[in-house]
Parts: structure tokens; sequence; C-alpha cells
């Protein structure tokens, strides 16, 4: 199985408190690395800085977190017409492959990189994705799934991290360590929201108030969120570990 592993580094208006923001935000460089899974060895990488004329002056606390700055993508950066010639090279060595690999790119890497093809004219090619954040099978022992805290609990630091490039074959040496073929299968499963059979009690009566915080503490340790609109705890799972009987949970739930 042939492994496309992505990662973008961007200069976003406000990501942390309102996300990506695709009429402003801009793609700075573009790792990716072509892992086959037989061998568990990269065969090809391809890395690029990327100017856009039109982008965000790199801020002070994303140089200090990347590095990267005005200077270096004035000098090294590809730009206008070589952006897109980039892009459709980058398109090639996507189509070779079985599934991409990002983390956390439903949430970022594939808005902006497909935004980014957008704007250049060139063909999207659509893929399966794997969120490395979720489509991975983490022992229960490994709570924090950032890539720093999955480095570290896998053994090892990456030298230059929130680099595209070192952060793509950081996160493929993580994934290494588990079955490609049971990743697939996860990223391959459609999602769904079960919620926690969770009704408030009587809370005039001490007992059911405290059954009710010991479910509930149950609830928490499971990593569902409670949602205050309707006043809900839930989370998404893959349907795959439904039908497989694995979540376990010691309490009732549901399928939304």
């Amino acid at each position: 199985m042939l492994i496309l592993g992505i990662d973008l580094e961007g200069m976003n208006e406000n990501l942390v408190e309102n996300g990506v923001n695709l009429a402003k935000d801009r793609v700075t460089e573009i790792g990716a690395v072509l892992w086959d899974t037989e061998f568990n060895q990269p065969i090809k990488i391809y890395s690029e800085l990327i100017h856009e004329e039109d982008r965000l002056p790199i801020s002070d606390e994303i140089e200090e977190l990347t590095g990267i700055n005005d200077i270096m993508l004035i000098k090294y950066g590809l730009k206008g017409e070589e952006i897109k010639m980039g892009l459709e090279r980058l398109s090639i060595i996507m189509k070779k492959a079985d599934f991409i690999m990002a983390h956390n790119g439903p949430n970022y890497d594939i808005p902006m990189l497909r935004a980014l093809f957008e704007r250049f004219k060139v063909p999207f090619p659509e893929m399966k994705w794997i969120d490395s954040k979720t489509d991975i099978e983490f022992p229960k022992r490994i709570i924090a799934n950032s890539l720093s805290a999955l480095e570290h609990a896998h053994g090892f630091i990456n030298p230059f991290p929130h680099r595209a490039v070192t952060d793509v074959l950081s996160m493929l040496k993580i994934a290494s360590h588990y079955d490609f073929e049971r990743i697939a299968a996860l990223a391959s499963s459609p999602k769904v929201r079960i919620i926690a059979d969770l009704q408030a009690p009587n809370w005039k009566n001490q007992k059911d108030v405290d059954d009710f915080n010991k479910v509930k503490s149950k609830v928490s340790r499971a990593r569902f969120s409670w949602n205050p609109s309707n006043k809900t705890w839930s989370k998404f799972v893959h349907r795959l570990l439904i039908e497989e009987g694995k979540l376990g949970y010691e309490f009732d739930w549901f399928v939304e």
C-alpha cells in the first residue's frame, strides 16, 4: 500500500478562535512524503515553500513557531506560475497513493490545500484521506493526540517541529507502529455521532445524584463532549467499531 503523507504550514488570520478562513488564509509550505507500507520506508519526498502575493504578512508568533518568515518566502518560495507547476507535480504524486494521510486534515490541510488548487486552477485529486488523529487506534494510555505528544509517546522527538516535510515524516513514523490495513479500514468507515444515555436525576434524592455522577464520570473519561445546546454528551466514532462491537463503554448509549 502507498500512503502519501501531507502537511501544510500556513499564515492564518485567526485560526485558534475562528478556524480556517479560506478568503484570507494562505499556505506557506507544503510537505509530502510517499510511504510504502510493505517496506515501511519513504520512497518520494516533496517539499516547497509557497509565496502568494496576497498572503498576510508572517506574524512574529508564526515565525517563532515555524522558523518561516517573509524574507524566506520571498527568496525561496514558489511564485505565480511556479506555484501552479508545483501543484501539478504534487497532483501526480497524490494520484500514485492509495490513501492520503494528514494530521487533523479535515479541519485544516484538506480545505487549505483544496483552496490553493482552486486558486491556481489545478484539478484537485479526489482521494480517500486518513486522519492520523482519529483513524489510528492508539493505546488508552495515550491521552493527548497532538503531533508533539504522539512523537513523545512513541519514543522520539522531531528535531524540526512545525516544518511541513519533517512533520509528515514524524506522522508516518508514528503510523508505522500500527497496522496500515486497519488504519485504512477505519478511514474508509463513516463516522457517526453516538449519545450517552444519561438522564438528569432527581436532584433532591442523594442516591440518584450519586449514581448519576458515577455514570457521568465514566462518560467524561470516555471522552464524550458536553453539548450545552441540547444538553447531551456525544462523541463521533467509526461505524465499523459499532459493527464490530468494540466500543465497550460501561454505560448505555445510542446512535443519533
